[in-house]
């Protein structure tokens, strides 16, 4: 597998990945809140648009150029 291709799994699955299932039992232990809303929920729900994000860089960098040839529709 190459780099490049590694590189976009790594940003477009891992980062999210991590973000959320590693990052959880750390932030479960926190009581507090941002917001009104416990900090667990909160970083959770603020990974659902984040993962979005990763996925389009990781798309834009690095496979945009397998698509540019083909036609819309």
């Amino acid at each position: 597998m190459s780099r490049r291709k590694l590189a976009g799994i790594f940003i477009g699955v891992i980062i999210p990945f991590i973000a959320i299932v590693g990052i959880i039992p750390f932030i479960a232990k926190l009581d507090f809140s941002v917001l009104g809303i416990p900090i667990l929920y909160f970083w959770v729900f603020l990974w659902f648009p984040l993962t979005s994000l990763c996925l389009c860089i990781s798309w834009h960098i690095y496979d945009r150029h397998q698509y540019k040839n083909e036609k819309m529709g």
